[in-house]
């Protein structure tokens, strides 16, 4: 394995040397920490709609179920008459 001098170290590893683009890191994970928290909230509070319809679904779910009896497949028809044929000659 070679070594790295830290010359070579910093052109590798770039980065920035200035903290303000640390502070604009910050700031626009912060800005997205706050829109998920608001897009959050609303959807807890227009939630009561959604509550209604989960209700009404897990009424018509939970209802008696009317029961269905099936009935018995038709007997088969009755055979017809065998005709036994033979093709023997007799002398």
């Amino acid at each position: 394995m070679q070594k790295i001098s830290p010359t070579e170290l910093t052109s590798v590893v770039g980065g920035a040397t200035t903290s303000s683009s640390n502070d604009q890191i910050t700031q626009q994970l912060t800005a997205l920490s706050s829109s998920i928290k608001d897009i959050a909230s609303n959807n807890n509070n227009n939630s009561g709609g959604s509550s209604t319809m989960m209700m009404m679904a897990m009424m018509m779910a939970m209802r008696p179920q009317p029961t269905v009896i099936a009935g018995a497949a038709p007997a088969p028809a009755a055979p017809g008459a065998v005709v036994n044929i033979s093709t023997r000659v007799r002398r």
